[in-house]
């Protein structure tokens, strides 16, 4: 009988961790989660998955859960933190940790270690980003997706790694992107200024699927890669098209620039003052008034053979239905 494949996810109780945690499981993979022991397991429940709950903080611990791992998907990460220094912990501190265990790991064919294209941060309108374009982030989160990619980096010589930067992504168990979602249902689109913007947005099945393919590689060890749609968005026809899923009618509100950095500065006292959680603080603001965040996948597609295989509709349509199915919408 052959050996199964071991494959260790961080972060596997999460949104895209769990999805890939599922693409693992097709492949016939025996599968570990790191969890912590707070962790809600709601999305692992029932799967034929190992737990570990040592979390990220200690190398020696997760040195002990590695054994026999050979392949490490790092996805776990913090999105949002009151300070700079919440970021770090979270994006790279753990990062070390990961790559530190790593090293000890004699049965270890790669880590992929999951950054953000908050990396490379914007593009101008009519543009993109690529695996070439300068590091030029734009907040603590995207500063510390940098310093998770130097600290993957430093291994090189010691762990072989892949680094992925996904761009928005949007599917089944998302909480994010599904606020979206929840005001075209309430009739509203809204629109951050005057002028389009423009962005890349990857179902998460395409997105792990991808993830996948870019750690499996013979020739992607050291590499980095942007998984993104194919495809340029904007944030109208976005909302048309979720208005044409949910059968809705909406009224487009164009909210101005100053009014959305007025709303971040509020929620950033609520945030820094009172240890809130709002929506909307002056980085996010900062973040979604820029003109494009469109990232150029065309070296994974042809270095890995990776594909948009779900459509804008398909993919809205079937979110759309997850959320009503579980009664978020």
């Amino acid at each position: 009988m052959e050996k199964k494949i071991v494959s260790f996810v961080t972060g596997a109780n999460g949104f895209v961790g769990s999805h890939l945690v599922d693409y693992l499981l097709e492949q016939g993979h025996e599968v570990h989660a790191i969890v912590r022991p707070s962790s809600n397991l709601q999305w692992l429940n029932g799967k034929d998955v190992t737990l570990h709950t040592c979390g990220l903080n200690s190398a020696e611990d997760l040195k002990l859960a590695f054994q026999g791992a050979n392949y490490i998907y790092h996805i776990a990460g913090v999105v949002k933190a009151l300070t700079k220094d919440g970021f770090m912990k979270g994006n790279v501190e753990m990062t070390r940790n990961v790559m530190e265990a790593a090293t000890h790991i004699p049965t270890i064919q790669r880590v992929l270690v999951t950054s953000s294209m908050a990396a490379t941060g914007y593009a101008e309108m009519g543009s993109d980003v690529d695996e070439n374009s300068p590091l030029r982030p734009i907040e603590p989160y995207g500063d510390s997706k940098v310093a998770q990619e130097e600290v993957a980096k430093e291994y090189a010589d010691r762990v072989p790694s892949t680094i992925v930067r996904p761009p928005g992504v949007y599917g089944p168990r998302d909480t994010e992107i599904f606020a979206f979602f929840k005001a075209i249902n309430n009739g509203v689109s809204a629109m951050m200024g005057f002028t389009p913007k423009e962005m890349s947005l990857i179902h998460v099945r395409d997105l792990v699927q991808g993830m996948y393919q870019a750690a499996t590689n013979e020739n992607s060890v050291g590499e980095v890669y942007f998984l993104g749609s194919l495809e340029c968005y904007n944030w109208k026809e976005l909302g048309d098209i979720a208005s044409k899923a949910m059968n809705k009618k909406t009224w487009t509100i164009k909210i101005p620039h100053f009014v959305i950095f007025i709303l971040g500065f509020f929620g950033q006292i609520l945030e820094s003052w009172f240890g809130m959680d709002v929506a909307l603080n002056k980085d996010r603001a900062y973040r979604i008034t820029r003109p494009s965040w469109y990232c150029n996948s065309n070296k994974a597609v042809q270095e890995l053979g990776f594909q948009q295989t779900v459509s804008i509709e398909e993919g809205f349509k079937s979110t759309i239905d997850w959320y009503k199915e579980k009664g978020w919408l």
